[in-house]
């Protein structure tokens, strides 16, 4: 067609604009291969099976999946504590004998053969006790001045008891319940009625009397040796906002911000020691140059990136994944008991394994990334044995208050959100301790024995 063209052209005006769309015609080819490429690659990334909703993406399930038969055995696995419901302890022993002594089915007789035990556990009808205290007043005529006695088990001011509200707090906080939800569960299970609007007076009055508790958590979480951090996104009053956990072996402390840079991880933190472990969010490593402290990047997140490389780009990425799986196996198996030459004798590994050609641009791009990043951070774990390797005790410790946010689309006010960051903050490090929320907060709560009246 150019050919025909150009012997068409009868002026060199005529030649020059022919030259002209015929470059513009292999510009518009080489835009669409362009985008082809990009289409194909959109489509590994958003499968069929893959949807997109409010920014996030979901996988859309097949109405009848096909489930392949597993060859693993039920139970615990080799090499793993096995988990089973203990015998409770039997409070009631009831006999039931035989009434029928003929077969039903064909009127035979029947003959005894024994006993088969059978154990059931029961909760009794629950009927709320309903006190009421004579308090002694005593008056000082020099301060003129009333003084009486705390009511045990109980905060200056409330009706209920101290369990009860540490029960609605464990519904609404710790079992995710909204609040028509809780107030309809008091009533059923308990005989309370508890409005709507008392359950969230009752959330205020816990989060300002444990609010000690949440800085002395703050404190122990300052001074340990290593703590993860992480943030998920939170609602308050319709509104973006940041959730931030920070958590160690047996603490955890949440703190809703408007923001995810590195100061809010500096204004909470201060001037702390040890060593923060994190997904490799610029804002840690902005947070590391503030501090100067040690920094452990998750090894979790590098080799999940891996994997989606070896998703993508195939033998390249497949490559890299199991490089990183080598090297990271290898790290392991030091326990936290290596030295500083073993650090840079595996980061001298690594660079070896993937600093290679790469045909994609975006695998040599994720490995120069992380060939940049200091070798001490991705290695902080052979050294230090208080280091874990990955961050998922903050991804675990995220996960029930995305939940949450779901369930109830946010809290409705600052107020709210520092109620919740307190009570699911000492809730959460109960559960890291392995104690009773509703039987060991109260100890946790400590009065004046008298107070002003």
């Amino acid at each position: 067609m150019y050919v025909m063209a150009r012997f068409l052209a009868e002026t060199p005006r005529d030649q020059e604009e022919i030259d002209r769309l015929a470059r513009e015609n292999r510009k518009l080819r080489e835009e669409n291969e362009r985008l082809k490429r990009e289409i194909e690659e959109y489509k590994k990334r958003h499968p069929s099976t893959v949807g997109v909703k409010n920014g996030k993406a979901y996988f859309i399930m097949d109405e009848h999946p096909q489930k392949e038969k597993s060859n693993r055995n039920p139970g615990a696995q080799p090499g793993h504590k096995g988990h089973f419901r203990r015998m409770p302890h039997i409070t009631e022993h009831v006999t039931l004998k035989a009434s029928e002594f003929s077969c039903p089915i064909c009127s035979s007789p029947l003959v005894r053969k024994g006993i088969r035990r059978r154990v059931i556990e029961d909760i009794p009808p629950i009927v709320p006790s309903v006190i009421e205290y004579k308090i002694e007043r005593m008056y000082c005529r020099h301060c003129k001045r009333a003084f009486e006695p705390d009511v045990p088990n109980a905060l200056p001011g409330a009706r209920l008891s101290l369990r009860t509200m540490l029960i609605t707090a464990y519904l609404k906080i710790g079992m995710r319940m909204s609040i028509e939800n809780v107030s309809t569960t008091m009533e059923e299970m308990f005989g309370i009625t508890i409005s709507e609007g008392e359950i969230q007076d009752i959330l205020y009055q816990l989060s300002d009397v444990l609010g000690k508790e949440y800085l002395n958590l703050l404190d122990d979480i300052r001074r340990a040796p290593s703590r993860h951090i992480d943030t998920t996104s939170s609602r308050e009053n319709g509104m973006n906002t940041d959730l931030w956990v920070f958590v160690t072996k047996a603490e955890a402390i949440f703190h809703t911000a408007r923001s995810n840079n590195h100061e809010v991880a500096l204004e909470i933190l201060g001037e702390h020691n040890g060593t923060d472990i994190h997904d490799r969010y610029r804002a840690f490593d902005t947070l590391a140059s503030k501090t100067g402290n040690p920094q452990q990047y998750c090894w979790a997140h590098i080799i999940s990136d891996a994997k989606e490389l070896e998703e993508f780009y195939g033998a390249e990425g497949r490559r890299i994944k199991e490089s990183l799986q080598k090297i990271y196996e290898e790290a392991k198996g030091f326990k936290g008991h290596g030295k500083e030459e073993d650090i840079d004798h595996l980061y001298e590994k690594l660079t070896f394994l993937l600093d290679t050609g790469y045909e994609h641009l975006r695998t040599r791009k994720f490995v120069d990334n992380l060939l940049k990043r200091k070798k001490e951070w991705l290695f902080r774990f052979v050294v230090d044995p208080n280091v874990e390797p990955t961050n998922n005790r903050a991804e675990r410790a995220l996960r029930p208050s995305v939940i949450y946010r779901k369930v109830s689309g946010g809290t409705r006010s600052s107020r709210g959100s520092k109620a919740y960051d307190t009570l699911f903050s000492i809730f959460y490090t109960q559960k890291l301790r392995k104690r009773n929320f509703i039987r060991d907060v109260s100890q946790l709560i400590t009065r004046k024995e008298i107070h002003p009246s």
